[in-house]
């Protein structure tokens, strides 16, 4: 990490403003992190200074700061939203992109590594556009063929809208193994039935409502900033429980709720509505499947959102850039490393939230 970040050293990184995600916030009590060690209060004081908790948040913090200035090509003005199909590119020469390559994988974006248990309680098939739920559904069937027992397999999706971009369209590849579908909970449960043979149910509303067409009068976040420009399918959550041949329950599709007006549900969101659903609990082994390029940020996520509340222990493998289902240029490769720093910062605000409750509030 050092050394990518030292590639783009030459600026000074500017002011402290629109580096964070698209309406994303730090909470106040992380404000002292940016002062010297002498400046610190609470829980990141320790008798000789700053913690050695504090002391790693910061330089997250400077991290990220630093990659959001460099690595960032779906939102580089930090206002307009883009999918990462849509991001923009860079000017970069070859010899930069061969040494991007290389730090990448260093740090784990793009070669595959093995499940390191034979056995798991839970697999959950990660969501994403294009072809990414077919391959992904795709390696849990080799997984299994391997000898890997998956347990209870969840496909998690959300309410997307499939991409209407003119230059790179989703639905023609999704018509391939997901007709009809509309958006991403649609490419589940099309992936579900084209790799194991898996079939729908039915779908059920977990909020209670009987249609998206308004929004959901239970969402958690019906009052906050944006929500009135959120789709109302954004607002709903949904499961589809999936049968095999012989008619036996074998796992779900789940479509998610946003938790961040107005955008789309993201894999936080996902990952925590599955939880809710399924409530692991310590002792349980939950394998996550996903592409390789990015295991770094839905590792960090997984242990977020199932880890730390529950404590299922997680692990996340993806298939290398040989399926073919991502961008493996520089601008890809750096764009997921400031996912997985982004992810790992969230990862330690929350455990510092878990271990200093009291002396950090409920807020943020």
């Amino acid at each position: 990490m050092v050394e990518l970040l030292g590639m783009f050293a030459d600026g000074d990184g500017g002011e402290m403003v629109g580096w964070l995600h698209l309406n994303e916030e730090l909470p106040g009590w992380l404000d002292g992190l940016f002062q010297d060690a002498e400046g610190i209060d609470g829980p990141f004081q320790g008798a000789e200074g700053i913690t050695a908790q504090g002391e790693l948040l910061r330089h997250v913090l400077v991290v990220e700061r630093a990659a959001a200035g460099a690595f960032n090509f779906r939102t580089p003005d930090g206002s307009s939203y883009r999918e990462r199909s849509q991001a923009v590119s860079a000017d970069f020469d070859d010899a930069t992109r061969e040494r991007i390559a290389r730090l990448a994988d260093e740090l784990g974006l793009v070669e595959a590594r093995e499940p390191r248990f034979r056995a798991y309680d839970k697999t959950l098939v990660l969501g994403g556009g294009y072809r990414s739920p077919l391959l992904r559904t795709k390696y849990a069937a080799l997984l299994r063929e391997r000898g890997t027992q998956l347990g209870e397999v969840s496909f998690l999706g959300s309410p997307r809208f499939l991409i209407e971009d003119a230059a790179r369209p989703e639905r023609p590849v999704a018509e391939r193994y997901a007709p009809g579908a509309t958006d991403e909970f649609g490419l589940m449960l099309g992936a579900a039935r084209a790799e194991l043979g898996l079939r729908a149910s039915g779908i059920e509303f977990l909020c209670g409502c009987t249609s998206d067409s308004e929004p959901c009068p239970k969402w958690p976040y019906r009052e906050a900033e944006n929500a009135d420009r959120t789709p109302a399918e954004f607002t709903h959550e949904r499961r589809a429980p999936l049968t095999n041949e012989t008619g036996e329950m074998v796992g779900s599709v789940l479509s998610a709720c946003t938790s961040r007006p107005p955008y789309r549900p993201d894999t936080s969101d996902t990952l925590g509505l599955w939880a809710r659903c399924a409530e692991p609990r310590a002792g349980q082994r939950v394998l996550l499947v996903t592409t390789q390029v990015f295991v770094p940020f839905q590792q960090f996520d997984a242990l977020r959102r199932i880890y730390l509340p529950y404590g299922a222990e997680v692990e996340t493998v993806g298939f290398g850039p040989e399926w073919g289902d991502r961008p493996q240029n520089a601008e890809y490769l750096l764009q997921e490393t400031l996912s997985a720093i982004r992810s790992a910062r969230r990862l330690l605000v929350a455990a510092a939230k878990v271990l200093a409750p009291g002396a950090l509030g409920s807020t943020g």
